[in-house]
């Protein structure tokens, strides 16, 4: 199925967004402490006047962008490992607000790195930081090259940009699919439940099970022969967890799917009337054949 895909790929990629969101949130915090204010040392250019204080202000915006990217992507996953249908929307909507954010702060940084007054400025900026210099001269940037690293790490910057907006958008319509699936599902269920006269926002508690075919004759006169009682429907609660892949393929196609009507909150236990013969205190409705949805299986009118 494509929405297993759609489902995997989402909380995979939620993960990696959470784990990155929640480091570069931690190492802008870290530079953000780091760097002290002073209001008299000022970067200037020849368009641009920035002080100290306006890049620990940028520091700290960034910083606190990426700590809620983290907490959304967090939000995002539970709702998707949940099924959780307002979660995913959220999320989804969160996602694609940032991707226009995303692409079009790239755009307008792009097109100021093309600028070549931009990049004189900032060569000439990083001159005046011997501390700076001491930093970046492992990944080979000295006065010398500083246009040309600048110009080759523009390009390298725009790979990367193409590269991860491709993976974003991706994401972005893997994540809409399984929340369009989530959707249809639901809907679905409402539409079962109201075909079969039951309310979902009122009324008892409904529990979908699976009712086992009777067995067959022979088997049958065996057990009463065995067990000499009274009339008795008997459910025995089977999770499909605790079985083997191929039983609870083998008793899910043999198996009818229904609903369970139980009361939500019993405040005590009344024993049956002799004048209410065999009913019961559930309903079971049946419906069409079991989807994929996975359930506990129960046997169903075996009298013994």
């Amino acid at each position: 199925m494509y929405h297993h895909t759609d489902r995997a790929l989402s909380a995979a990629v939620s993960l990696i967004a959470a784990t990155v969101n929640s480091a570069l949130a931690v190492r802008l915090f870290d530079a953000w402490r780091s760097l002290t204010w002073e209001p008299a040392s000022e970067w200037e250019g020849p368009g641009f006047s920035l002080s100290r204080d306006g890049v620990r202000l940028i520091c700290g915006l960034f910083s606190a962008y990426f700590a809620a990217a983290f907490a959304i992507c967090l939000f995002g996953l539970a709702g998707i490992l949940n099924n959780v249908p307002s979660f995913v929307r959220i999320y989804r909507n969160y996602l694609i607000g940032d991707f226009a954010f995303f692409t079009l702060f790239a755009g307008f940084a792009s097109r100021a790195a093309f600028d070549p007054a931009s990049r004189s400025a900032i060569c000439e900026q990083i001159s005046r930081q011997p501390d700076l210099l001491r930093d970046v001269i492992d990944w080979g940037l000295n006065l010398e090259n500083c246009e040309q690293w600048f110009e080759r790490g523009l390009m390298v910057f725009i790979v990367a940009l193409i590269i991860a907006t491709v993976i974003r958008l991706h994401f972005i319509f893997a994540l809409s699919r399984y929340y369009a699936h989530l959707m249809r599902s639901h809907d679905q269920t409402m539409l079962e439940l109201a075909s079969a006269g039951i309310h979902p926002d009122s009324g008892p508690m409904i529990e979908r099970i699976y009712l086992l075919p009777r067995r067959s004759g022979a088997n049958a006169k065996d057990v009463r022969a065995k067990h000499q009682s009274v009339d008795a429907q008997v459910y025995a609660p089977v999770p499909l967890e605790e079985m083997s892949l191929e039983m609870a393929e083998e008793l899910r196609a043999s198996a009818t799917e229904a609903w369970v009507s139980r009361a939500r909150a019993p405040r005590q236990c009344r024993l049956p009337s002799p004048s209410s013969g065999n009913e019961h205190s559930r309903r079971v409705y049946p419906l069409p054949p079991p989807s994929s949805a996975p359930g506990p299986i129960h046997l169903s009118d075996e009298k013994f």
